[in-house]
């Protein structure tokens, strides 16, 4: 149990929101997003609901709010050659640390976002205030290099690792791990592309 001089600490130092936006995270990825809400938030931070709700007037803003602060940008990787750095890219991802169990919290987000408009809302205006997608700037340095055969369509391309890590995490239970990542580059992306390595 935490002290009572640490529950007056005000939720606007970096320790406190810290922590709130800690037990927000590992709580909704543990219990999903309906089941989520400012009392077990309250709960597990130690801190009183009516002060949460000061600041986040939903859950859906406090969850949101939790997942910018722990956002890590990715810059894309320049290895010379396309497959290099889909590899490459697709491994920095992997190696970013997430709070809380990490299929939990995409299962969360996907029922929240299909359940509460606002979530869906906050989300999207959330990516589209980042910077320009690293899959996208890997494609336009492949694109340049003559690499990716004509007619390809960039879009789908470049959903298509993460697509298919996804799916192994969601629907197989299976761990994202760089093997996985060396599986897709090489046994998919590659023959797919006939090998069309800018390095070799």
């Amino acid at each position: 149990m935490s002290s009572p001089s640490r529950r007056r600490v005000p939720l606007d130092t970096p320790e406190r929101l810290a922590e709130v936006q800690t037990a927000a995270l590992d709580a909704v990825s543990e219990v999903g997003y309906e089941r989520f809400n400012m009392d077990l938030v309250a709960q597990r931070a130690h801190v009183s609901k009516g002060s949460l709700y000061q600041r986040w007037p939903s859950k859906a803003h406090l969850l949101v709010a939790a997942l910018n602060a722990n956002r890590v940008e990715v810059e894309a990787p320049d290895t010379g050659s396309y497959l290099g750095d889909v590899r490459e890219l697709c491994k920095l991802w992997l190696r970013v640390e997430v709070l809380g169990d990490r299929r939990g919290l995409i299962l969360a987000l996907l029922e929240g976002s299909r359940r509460d408009p606002e979530l869906a809302r906050l989300m999207t205006e959330q990516l589209s205030r980042g910077g320009a997608n690293p899959m996208t700037v890997v494609l336009a340095a492949a694109s340049a290099r003559g690499e990716l055969p004509p007619g390809v369509d960039l879009e789908l391309l470049a959903e298509v690792p993460m697509a298919l890590a996804l799916n192994f995490l969601l629907f197989r239970d299976m761990p994202l791990t760089e093997e996985l990542v060396d599986r897709i580059v090489d046994g998919l992306l590659a023959p797919l592309l006939g090998r069309r390595d800018h390095s070799q």
